[in-house]
């Protein structure tokens, strides 16, 4: 059990009902993950020995993922369109391009072109990037129910669908920093 991941180990106490220690394991995989996530976000190493919070570094690496989109975008257009929905916001033709009399050859094929690589960006990157700021939200969610009262001790009962929620959570959110790198 000592080569296992803090994922592995939490995935191993979930299975024998060990809720505590399977969110002690969960609270170390995000801290780990969202240590990783800021580095990555900041491009440049924390300091040694300095402490910096779950929370804290969850937030930087979502406020940069979200910096990366403009918030008009996000928040008017991106956020609230299903999956399955993306590829219908923009036009997949140019007829209207085509038929309008007024714009020259070469401003169509501009139009056209521009047209193209917003279509990428919003069914691309874009996506990628609110995806993984939708989950670091879920995870910052299930902090204080989960993973804050495994490290710092609670009355309060942890769940089995709690925990594996929390299980889930991270394991995504490690899947996307891996993706991101």
């Amino acid at each position: 059990s000592e080569d296992k991941t803090p994922l592995q180990k939490a995935e191993d106490y979930l299975q024998g009902y060990n809720l505590e220690e399977a969110a002690v394991c969960l609270r170390k995989a995000a801290e780990d993950t969202a240590r990783r996530y800021r580095e990555w976000a900041e491009k440049k190493q924390l300091p040694p020995g300095r402490f910096f919070s779950l929370t804290g570094n969850l937030r930087t690496a979502r406020n940069k993922l979200k910096g990366d989109i403009p918030d008009q975008l996000y928040e008017k257009v991106l956020k609230g369109t299903p999956k399955k929905h993306r590829e219908l916001l923009l036009s997949s033709d140019n007829t209207d391009l085509d038929g309008n009399e007024s714009l020259s050859s070469a401003d169509k094929g501009i139009l056209k072109a521009q047209r193209k690589r917003l279509r990428q960006v919003v069914t691309d990157d874009a996506w990628a990037k609110m995806e993984a700021i939708e989950v670091v939200d879920r995870v910052l969610a299930m902090t204080d129910r989960v993973l804050n009262p495994a490290a710092h001790g609670s009355a309060a009962p942890l769940y089995q669908e709690e925990v594996r929620k929390a299980l889930t959570l991270i394991n995504r959110l490690e899947n996307i920093l891996k993706e991101s790198l």
